[in-house]
């Protein structure tokens, strides 16, 4: 069976598929790429558009009535996560706030643990850095390998939402992205599917430095070591397989969010 995946350009999520796309492992299925930024998928998610898809975890409460989150291939920041940075200290409650996009798990997590600001304002994530250097924005939320190079334009860090999470999850990781499967796929192409991903990720964890120079193809930053304490930091010991650390930390973001009234309750489905 052919079945369309649609990830991001991130190299995390390049560097899980490099075996898949390029032929080194033999896979159940076939399979055909887009590549696409995350709000974006997220925003095309409820409508079903491909058979697996990224997928922030905000993002999927509007989209579970077509898709379950695969175990393999989820981000979770083991001590860290996204960031609010702005040009100097500064008292959020007051300021414009550029967000990645509303249905991204880093606005979700600002809603949680972050003051209301004045304004937040959408924007692409890759472009957040310089608005806020240049003062379009007085802050912004930082998500993906952003976050490895915001001092160079002399930003600071105003609030981490890793250390918030903490204070309520205590040591369980932060939930951010997954990969969905649809279901209508049938539990033959959707087993088929979490062989073949799993078996690509352990393929690339075991050829760092070919699976790395796959992922520069699609990065914005042409710095290997870079991207290699990025995809370090976000393939990590529950990249395989999440298990129960990682659904136990997915039921606390839930159950928080949908307490505050910012996500509609909804069935969680993991295959």
């Amino acid at each position: 069976m052919e079945i369309v995946v649609a990830h991001t350009p991130d190299p995390d999520d390049s560097f899980m598929f490099y075996a898949m796309f390029e032929g080194k492992i033999s896979t159940r299925n076939t399979y055909r790429q887009v590549v696409k930024d995350i709000e974006t998928l997220n925003r095309e998610a409820p409508s079903g558009t491909y058979g697996v898809t990224a997928i922030s975890a905000n993002g999927y409460a509007y989209a579970s009535d077509k898709y379950a989150l695969t175990p393999s291939g989820a981000s979770f920041g083991i001590s860290y996560g996204p960031m609010v940075v702005a040009r100097r200290d500064i008292d959020l409650s007051s300021a414009v706030l550029a967000t990645p996009g509303r249905y991204t798990s880093s606005h979700l997590l600002y809603q949680m643990f972050g003051p209301k600001p004045a304004k937040m304002v959408e924007m692409r994530f890759d472009l957040i850095p310089e608005a806020v250097q240049n003062g379009k924005v007085d802050a912004g939320i930082l998500i993906h390998d952003e976050q490895l190079t915001f001092q160079r334009r002399g930003l600071v860090k105003v609030l981490d939402l890793y250390e918030e999470w903490k204070q309520y999850a205590g040591e369980l990781p932060i939930p951010l992205g997954f990969n969905a499967i649809r279901k209508d796929l049938g539990k033959e192409a959707i087993d088929g599917f979490k062989a073949d991903f799993q078996a690509s990720i352990v393929y690339g964890k075991e050829h760092e430095d070919d699976a790395l120079k796959y992922s520069l193809r699609y990065a914005r930053y042409s710095d290997i070591e870079l991207e290699r304490k990025f995809v370090r930091m976000y393939v990590n010991e529950l990249t395989v397989d999440f298990g129960e650390r990682g659904r136990r930390a997915l039921r606390m973001y839930y159950d928080r969010a949908i307490s505050m009234g910012l996500l509609p309750d909804f069935d969680l489905e993991i295959v």
